[in-house]
């Protein structure tokens, strides 16, 4: 979890060296960009490491895992070896070996488990490494403490989540992995670049067709180079679906000596015209890619960081912070969680056209380690939440600047659902959750949609190709608040991450809805196993539809209710939780749901 900081000056200055202070992937393509991290800094005092604050400090290299011999897989499924703990004495580490592999020239990479941080980056440093990385064995960054033998350690060494180093070693077993580490201020001549963390993208990965109101583009540039350069282009291009361009815009920044930044931003002397396609339902369906590239007419001696991209999706009938898969359901690459009592995973939601959708459920992704825990069983409420406390923005003196219950006093109920997960197959995949009738919700309110369990066993999906940080340091709005045992922490996780919920919508204009047509139905025996017998408060005709979890038709058939009765097969229907949707002929409808064993 992190605090809230602005992230942009808006102003054509020399930046801080400690802005850029960066561990990024330089080739191949799969694994550029900025990552995540911490490092440890020789201020602290329990370390000798070189100083990243200081310009042109840096390494980069070639990735090589550490193997000092030890046998055997930790429990997150990584060798052992991998761990450098060999002869620490720590508690749980292997004993000494002389059986360490030759890391010269290379930067180290160490999983994190039974020994201290300055240990493994000592092993490391012995074995003739120039830098080291150290995995997490959560999705999480942590600082790291050089322990007994930090202040022997004259290496770089840096610390990333579980996640991004899943990313890493993967790539490792394909061919080499080079990264960079430290301060690329003046490392090179001639070098301009970006970072994905202070660039625009999309409001939402999945938007809504039903949206006229487009969004902004920027990006914030930097000459980190020695060479001052008079001829730096950006350009911002969205390629929609079937590879159509629907917008390619190009500025040029005024002359940039050495150290100077540019915030390419709304407003600013230097802006990118906003994205805007027309007008409600003018969005063609489908995928768009929205790009930034750099460009000068010196040869960039450091070029990974002169492009980046993120896409987003436009459809019919659902609006979500995360990018959709190739179901179109929400899409979760990462599960953080670190709580022990309760946990919300929070969307949070704020749109000028908000009315002209209706909000039907909630997609969501649980997920548990099914190794030690079972999800069957568990209890996940949804909550829809008016968020009316009276603040402004991120800037408002009533924000803190991290953890801050204050801004959460009013959280007001609109609608509500609880979910009980049948089996581990609902484990990371797309969860249709329907509240019980559409919620209206209203233009520029303040909602946040919010997942909820009290087993600390449970968490939910995010989806880490995107990053939000850059949109909420223009907007000063939060993001994806998060609620971990009694605290809520406005900024969520780590890049203003994109949950996977997903408001799944229709039309605002076609919700209407009228509680006289609502009559009240009940199915028995539930669970059932073949045949259902439905009973409500009618007789006549009608029909009825049955969805699965993740919103799909399963079952449709027409009925006849005879005193108030009807009875249907079910045993086509595979085990799971169902959502039954009774309509008859005069209107009246019903909604009730079935678990099939």
């Amino acid at each position: 979890m992190k605090n809230f900081t602005l992230l942009f000056t808006f102003i054509f200055t020399v930046f801080l060296a400690s802005s850029q202070v960066i561990c990024s992937g330089v080739s191949p393509a799969s694994i550029s960009g900025d990552y995540n991290f911490a490092w440890a800094d020789p201020a602290g005092g329990d370390w000798s490491t070189p100083d990243f604050l200081t310009p042109g400090v840096f390494v980069q290299d070639t990735l090589m895992m550490i193997n000092d011999g030890s046998p055997g897989v930790n429990a997150q499924g990584n060798p052992i070896s991998a761990e450098g703990c060999a002869g620490s004495g720590d508690v749980g580490a292997p004993p000494a070996s002389t059986q360490w592999n030759d890391l010269t020239g290379k930067i180290a990479v160490i999983y994190r488990n039974t020994c201290e941080f300055g240990y493994k980056a000592l092993q490391a440093q012995n074995a003739g490494a120039v830098a080291a990385i150290i995995i997490n064995r959560e999705d999480a960054i942590v600082e790291m403490g050089g322990g007994v033998e930090g202040l022997n350690v004259t290496i770089p060494v840096v610390f990333i989540s579980s996640v991004d180093g899943l990313t890493l070693t993967t790539e490792m077993n394909n061919g080499p992995v080079v990264m960079f580490l430290g301060n690329k201020v003046g490392a090179y001549t001639n070098d301009v670049g970006a970072s994905a963390d202070q660039m625009l993208v999309s409001p939402y990965g999945a938007s809504n067709t039903f949206f006229d109101n487009g969004f902004d583009l920027g990006i914030q540039i930097y000459n980190f180079g020695t060479a001052s350069q008079s001829d730096i282009t950006v350009q911002a291009k969205i390629d929609g679906p079937s590879g159509t361009t629907v917008y390619n815009e190009t500025v040029s920044a005024p002359l940039m000596a050495s150290g100077d930044t540019l915030a390419i931003f709304n407003g600013n002397p230097v802006q990118f015209p906003p994205f805007d396609l027309g007008g409600i339902g003018m969005y063609p369906t489908g995928e768009y890619t929205l790009s930034y590239t750099l460009n000068m007419s010196a040869i960039d001696e450091s070029d990974y960081d002169n492009s980046f991209s993120s896409k987003f999706t436009v459809n019919d009938d659902m609006i979500s912070l995360a990018n959709l898969n190739s179901d179109t359901l929400p899409l979760a690459t990462t599960f953080p969680s670190n709580s022990t009592v309760e946990y919300q995973s929070c969307m949070f939601y704020q749109d000028p056209n908000a009315s002209s959708v209706g909000v039907l459920g909630t997609y969501i992704i649980p997920y548990t380690d099914t190794s030690i825990n079972n999800l069957a069983g568990a209890e996940i409420f949804i909550n829809f939440l008016e968020w009316n406390d009276p603040w402004t923005d991120l800037t408002d003196p009533n924000y803190a600047g991290g953890a801050n219950n204050n801004w959460f006093q009013a959280l007001d109920f609109i609608a509500y659902a609880t979910h009980y997960p049948t089996s581990n197959s609902e484990v990371g995949v797309p969860v249709y959750v329907p509240f019980d009738q559409p919620v209206e919700i209203q233009d520029n309110q303040r909602y946040l949609i919010c997942l909820q369990s009290f087993d600390p066993a449970i968490s939910f999906g995010y989806d880490g190709n995107i990053d939000y940080d850059g949109n909420q340091g223009i907007s000063a709005m939060p993001v994806s608040p998060v609620y971990v045992d009694d605290t809520w922490y406005t900024g969520g996780w780590v890049s203003s991450s994109a949950p996977a919920i997903g408001l799944k919508v229709i039309d605002g204009a076609l919700l209407g809805v009228d509680n006289s047509t609502s009559i009240e139905s009940s199915a028995y025996p539930n669970p059932a196993k073949d045949l259902l017998t439905i009973s409500t408060e009618a007789t006549g005709s009608g029909s009825i539809v049955a969805t699965d979890i993740s919103g799909k038709i399963c079952l449709k058939e027409n009925i006849n209710l005879k005193n108030n009765q009807c009875e249907i097969n079910i045993s086509n229907l595979e085990n799971g939780v169902y959502v039954f949707n009774l309509t008859l002929e005069n209107g009246n409808t019903s909604q009730f749901k079935v678990v099939k064993k």
